[in-house]
């Protein structure tokens, strides 16, 4: 199949809360991806 997301080593920080700390995943075609949590800034 082909990627056509793939994410390596993913990082994302909030002065010293890690939030997310090497997250790697692949989105394959036809595959559906969805992404959950609070949309809103601190």
């Amino acid at each position: 199949m082909n990627n056509i997301i793939e994410v390596k080593n993913l990082l994302k920080q909030y002065k010293e809360l890690k939030a997310i700390d090497d997250l790697s995943f692949e989105v394959h075609e036809g595959e559906i991806l969805g992404l959950l949590g609070p949309n809103r800034k601190r």
